[in-house]
């Protein structure tokens, strides 16, 4: 073996050495990157090029959410302003309105719930049966 080999394997060596004692040392196990592949890549990508997808992902997650946080902020400073121009008779037929809505959405949640619970006590047998009036798709080609 070369000398030029035998210092690369020796260099490698000792660099992994380093990477593991380093985590022993410090209590802290090597975290694997998460993330989710965009379509069609995994079947398509090496391990390698897997953990950098992931990595470039974890670094515009933060950057993502800063601005998700912004844009709720603006959403929510927008409809005060819209809500301004209303006098308060029209903000009491509107808080009227959405109290209205939350109740309607709330019994509906409720609603489903219960029926869930009635139908299926099992929670893993929660399969829904068609109408006995439902129409079965015609297999037969119509013509005009």
């Amino acid at each position: 073996m070369s000398s030029r080999k035998l210092f690369t394997a020796s260099v490698l060596v000792a660099a992994s050495w380093l990477a593991v004692s380093g985590s022993l040392i410090t209590g802290q196990e090597t975290k694997k990157a998460k993330g989710r592949l965009p379509p069609y890549y995994a079947d398509i990508v090496t391990p390698e090029q897997r953990e950098k997808i992931y990595s470039i992902q974890a670094a515009y997650d933060t950057q993502k959410e800063k601005l998700e946080a912004q844009l709720d902020g603006l959403k929510d400073k927008e409809s005060k302003e819209i809500e301004s121009i209303l006098t308060p008779q029209q903000k009491g037929k509107l808080k009227l309105a959405q109290d209205e809505a939350a109740a309607k959405k709330k019994k509906k949640a409720d609603d489903k719930k219960a029926a869930e619970g009635e139908a299926a006590p099992d929670a893993k047998a929660t399969t829904k049966a068609a109408p006995a009036d439902a129409k079965k798709p015609s297999t037969e080609k119509k013509t005009k």
